[in-house]
């Protein structure tokens, strides 16, 4: 086991490159989705009124998600004096770049430095990782929080039984780093999604290992108090203030098991299947081969670190599977060993490269100029293709034109024929779909 850091040069090219990918044409690139809209306006609203604790929608309470979202959009918009569309998505570009050095810095220390370093790079240019930094939304804040609880515990049990001989740092600080972690999950998508991610991954690796000493690493009292007020803190402030949001945390969960959803949408499931593929693009190919090797590794070599990647791929996807409404964005919490697989596959490939004659020197320019080539068409593409290609911005476009012939006292009425755009129920009053887009 290679036991070894990226260094601050390696972090400053991941760093950079997800600064390019991530950063240019943030605001430009399209207008705001319904759920953009919903985050971005209720961040608003929190600014405009001063609570923080209960977020709001057109004055009445939006409980529907928890806050995190929320509040790092409001804290975006405390920096920057506004909110826009830019500011929204800020605070996800920012958490799909700790994403990216997360994945760097566990697969450093498991394959070496320079793996890390490819699996980070990878990570910042991989499809799901640039779509989801994109949008203001949490689902990329709750895969940066489990990137960085299964990295915190794979540190921990390192500690326990494979490197008691070495230098790592006492394991106090990994303990605390995973439950502080876990408990932070449950802010970002809902009570205990984040966590069930999290610890199927850590209890089938486990198994697998037949290692008692990893899960005796988290027989700590303390640990689960502290995860668990991190994660009931929020619910049980908005129950004492709202206890009719527990039917409504209920209706999200009960419905999107249901035979047959009445509220939630979705997709078909062949585009479900092969979402793993499409989303990682255009590093799926290479994933796949060095997914192989992977595998055979895995089966045989107990403790390595091929088993976390295949437990971490596996089980959360199983988990999020169970659902009867499965969109393919559920899947990106299962994503990350795909980019270490990915990098695998890149170092095979260079390695056959010099095999043929190529020097190493050669096979690093390529690289470069191969990251740098995606680096500069991912920003050029969403800031001269997004505008055009988003079906969003013709809507916008409508709601601005009819704004502006209509007198401030004026009433307007939109009506529609898309069932998406029905008020769903809350205990607050009926909720349109659209209604944090014409607000924003």
């Amino acid at each position: 086991m290679p036991g070894t850091r990226l260094g601050a040069k390696r972090i400053a090219a991941i760093a950079a490159l997800s600064a390019l990918t991530l950063g240019p044409s943030l605001g430009a690139a399209g207008r705001l989705s319904y759920h953009e809209a919903i985050w971005a306006q209720s961040a608003r609203e929190v600014l405009a009124r001063g609570d923080w604790l209960v977020p709001m929608l057109d004055g009445r309470p939006w409980l529907e998600k928890p806050p995190l979202g929320t509040w790092m959009i409001a804290a975006a918009g405390l920096l920057a004096g506004r909110i826009d569309e830019a500011v929204a998505r800020a605070p996800s570009a920012i958490a799909a770049a700790l994403l990216a050095l997360g994945v760097a810095a566990m697969a450093a220390r498991r394959f070496g430095p320079d793996l890390g370093l490819l699996a980070g790079l990878i990570q910042a240019t991989t499809a799901w990782t640039v779509a989801r930094g994109r949008l203001a939304e949490a689902d990329i804040m709750l895969a940066a929080l489990v990137v960085g609880a299964i990295a915190a515990w794979d540190r921990l049990r390192a500690v326990g039984w494979m490197e008691r001989n070495t230098t790592e740092r006492s394991p106090a600080g990994w303990r605390l780093a995973f439950f502080v972690l876990l408990g932070a999950t449950s802010l970002a998508k809902g009570v205990g999604f984040g966590g069930a991610l999290v610890l199927a991954t850590v209890a089938v690796v486990s198994a697998w290992d037949r290692d008692r000493e990893a899960l005796r690493a988290l027989a700590w009292p303390v640990g689960w108090a502290l995860a668990v007020l991190i994660a009931l803190a929020w619910p049980a402030w908005v129950l004492s203030r709202h206890p009719e949001a527990l039917g409504l945390w209920a209706l999200h969960v009960a419905d999107r098991f249901a035979g047959r959803s009445a509220h939630f949408a979705g997709e078909p499931w062949w585009e479900y299947a092969q979402a793993p593929l499409v989303q990682t693009l255009p590093w799926a190919p290479l994933a796949l081969a060095g997914a192989r090797p992977s595998w055979r590794r895995a089966l045989g070599d107990r403790y390595g670190p091929d088993r976390l990647l295949w437990s971490w791929a596996l089980a959360p996807a199983a988990l999020v599977s169970l659902a009867s409404v499965r969109n393919t964005h559920y899947l990106i919490y299962a994503l990350p060993p795909w980019s270490i697989w990915a990098a695998l596959g890149l170092a095979r490939l260079g390695e056959r490269l010099r095999c043929r004659g190529g020097t190493p020197v050669r096979s690093g320019r390529l690289a470069v100029v191969g990251f740098a080539s995606l680096g500069l068409m991912i920003p050029l593409g969403f800031g001269l293709l997004g505008p055009r290609l988003d079906r969003r911005g013709r809507e916008w476009a409508f709601y601005e034109a009819a704004g502006h012939l209509l007198a401030p006292e004026e009433p307007l009425v939109l009506l529609y024929d898309d069932w998406d755009r029905l008020p769903y129920p809350t205990p607050f009053g009926p909720m349109p779909h659209d209604l944090a887009v014409r607000l924003f």
